[in-house]
C-alpha cells in the first residue's frame, strides 16, 4: 500500500457499497452524526425525542451508497438525478456526503468520491452552502482535478456555489 500524504500510513483499503432498504436505518443513524458535526456552522433542529431532524432521507433514497473502510462503517452519500439547487435534470446531485472525522485526512473521502462517479456518469452538480467550511474545502480538494465550472445560486435561503463537471469515468 502507498502512504497517504497528511499521515505517512498506508492508504486505508475503501469500499463502496450500495445500500439497501435494509441499510436505510444505518444511514439515518449516520445523519445524526453528519448533522451535528455541521452544527458548528449551520443551525439544525432538535426535535423533543433529542434527534436532529432530518426530512429527506426518502427523498435522497435514489442512489445511497454506504462508504466502508477496511471492511468498517466509515460514512455514506446519496445520490439524486436532479439538482435542487439549481432544478437541473438530467444531473446527478450529491444530496449528502459524509465520512466519519475518525477516517478523514486520508484519502477516503476521494476515494469514495471517485469510486461514486464510476457508477454514474453524465453531468453533475456538487452544491456547497457558503458558511459550511469544511464541506467547502473538501470539495475544492476532491474537485481539483476535474474541469469543474464554479457558480453561485441562492437556495434555501443560503449562498450556495456549484460545481458543475461531466463524469465518463
Amino acid at each position: 500500500m502507498m502512504p497517504t500524504e497528511q499521515t505517512g500510513r498506508p492508504a486505508p483499503t475503501v469500499l463502496i457499497v450500495a445500500a439497501t432498504a435494509e441499510d436505510k436505518p444505518v444511514v439515518a443513524n449516520l445523519i445524526q452524526l453528519y448533522l451535528y458535526d455541521m452544527t458548528a456552522e449551520l443551525p439544525f433542529p432538535v426535535g423533543r425525542d433529542g434527534k436532529f431532524e432530518y426530512d429527506y432521507l426518502d427523498r435522497f433514497w435514489q442512489y445511497p451508497y454506504l462508504v466502508l473502510v477496511d471492511d468498517e462503517l466509515a460514512g455514506f452519500a446519496l445520490v439524486i438525478d436532479s439538482c435542487p439547487v439549481t432544478s437541473a435534470a438530467p444531473c446527478f446531485f450529491m444530496a449528502e456526503f459524509f465520512v466519519l472525522k475518525a477516517y478523514r485526512g486520508q484519502g477516503v473521502g476521494r476515494a469514495a468520491f471517485a469510486d461514486i462517479l464510476r457508477r454514474h456518469h453524465g453531468r453533475w452538480h456538487i452544491g456547497v452552502i457558503d458558511r459550511n467550511e469544511g464541506a467547502n474545502a473538501f470539495w475544492a480538494r476532491a474537485l481539483a482535478d476535474r474541469d469543474a465550472a464554479t457558480f453561485n445560486r441562492q437556495f434555501d435561503g443560503e449562498n450556495w456555489l456549484v460545481y458543475e463537471f461531466s463524469s465518463n469515468a
